[in-house]
């Protein structure tokens, strides 16, 4: 048979109020004195967004080992601002054991804005001594921004927030209750407008190509937005619009340089809820118009001197200062001779080079003529050893050893004839 305390241990209500407010006031909470038992409403976030899922805990905190044999648990919340979806009751206490729930519990209705749940230890298991976790309530948010309230409340005897120790005595007084808060809906902003920078590049006359600008809304509800600029030669497609959550609207920003000179302007693009951005536009002087003229630098030989078989570089510029492209074609004269030849195309105000690359054998010393002018280069013998014999000596022995022999036969005739 359940004892009276038992019957009163689960006739308990914890009253959680989610009231809304259009400002962000908050009730005071409550303290959770150390030493004592407690009970606590712990949102599982502090803002939520419109048409989100969100959990609230309703957590009983116990710092001096109370013994609690039950706990009665009364939520009313306001249903403008979110409904209930579903209760998860703790399945297993502190103690090991199962809860001892009322056949029934938890119970909600989103019409009336109210939940019920009450519970305890079943008779003859140990009594509930540490803190835990009573439920986990999964709430929704609607349409509608503001700050909530949560709340415990007492509205009567029976509809309290309570929690009882074995001889059926409330450990819990309301001086000891933490309440909390969520903000529901996130107010319309401007989260990003990209780029952030616009650059044109434009020639005197001629206008540049568009850019384009995503302006969008990261909140909630309706964003009305606008932009403005302080340049007479920029304009935007649309000046103005209104975007919902999430949304983002492209804007077409144009230049005219009509009436501008070469140069570098900026200007900025104003938009609501934005830092702006920043627009640079660069303005060139106009291509020369004509024919191509082509003209060439100094060539230059590297280098003046070198050995048989080395490299000689002869190399210069051809620069286009006309309108159009132009074609410039190089032959390469080596002694009167046509050694090599290229042909360069020069874009309007471009330079290109042109670089012949010849090698010789033979020493001595080579003329060059290429795009109407002239120079030359040597090519060097290697140095004779000091240890060898030059040319010179060598005919030298020759001849000498040849006068050697002519005498020593002139020689060997004469003691013949003598005998």
């Amino acid at each position: 048979m359940i004892k009276v305390w038992r019957l009163l241990s689960v006739a308990f209500v914890v009253a959680v109020c989610l009231g809304l407010m259009l400002v962000p006031a908050v009730a005071t909470p409550g303290v959770n004195a150390a030493g004592t038992v407690g009970i606590e409403v712990v949102p599982s976030v502090t803002e939520v967004g419109y048409a989100e899922d969100f959990d609230v805990n309703i957590t009983i905190t116990d710092t001096v080992a109370q013994d609690m044999a039950a706990w009665t648990v009364y939520m009313t919340f306001n249903t403008t601002l979110m409904n209930v979806t579903g209760i998860d009751p703790c399945t297993m206490l502190p103690t090991g054991k199962a809860p001892d729930d009322i056949p029934g519990y938890p119970t909600w209705d989103n019409a009336a804005g109210v939940i019920d749940h009450q519970s305890g230890t079943k008779f003859g298991d140990p009594y509930v001594n540490s803190s835990f976790v009573v439920m986990t309530v999964h709430c929704r948010s609607n349409a509608v921004a503001g700050t909530a309230q949560l709340n415990f409340v007492a509205i009567n005897p029976l509809y309290q927030t309570s929690v009882l120790d074995p001889d059926a005595e409330s450990v819990l007084d309301w001086s000891k209750v933490v309440n909390g808060t969520v903000k529901v809906g996130l107010p319309p902003a401007i989260s990003s407008v990209s780029p952030d920078k616009l650059t044109f590049n434009a020639t005197v006359g001629e206008n540049p190509p568009a850019r384009t600008l995503k302006v969008c809304n990261s909140g909630n509800g309706t964003l009305d937005w606008s932009l403005t600029d302080n340049a007479g030669w920029l304009s935007e497609n649309p000046t103005s619009g209104s975007l919902g959550a999430d949304e983002c609207e492209d804007v077409t920003v144009s230049v005219d340089v009509a009436g501008m000179e070469a140069g570098d302007y900026s200007a900025t693009i104003a938009i609501t809820g934005s830092a702006g951005v920043a627009v640079n536009l660069h303005i060139e002087s106009a291509t020369p118009v004509g024919p191509a003229n082509l003209s060439v630098s100094s060539v230059t030989i590297s280098p003046p001197q070198v050995k048989p078989g080395e490299e000689v570089t002869i190399s210069f510029n051809v620069t286009n200062t006309g309108g159009e492209t132009g074609s410039y074609n190089a032959t390469l004269y080596i002694n009167g001779a046509v050694a090599d030849s290229q042909s360069v195309s020069v874009a309007p105000g471009m330079t290109e080079s042109v670089i012949f690359t010849v090698s010789k054998s033979d020493a001595g010393v080579y003329n060059v003529s290429v795009a109407g002018q002239s120079g030359q280069f040597e090519v060097v013998s290697a140095a004779p050893s000091g240890g060898g014999l030059g040319t010179g000596r060598m005919i030298a022995i020759v001849v000498i050893a040849i006068a050697l022999i002519v005498a020593l036969v002139f020689g060997v005739r004469r003691a013949k004839q003598g005998k």
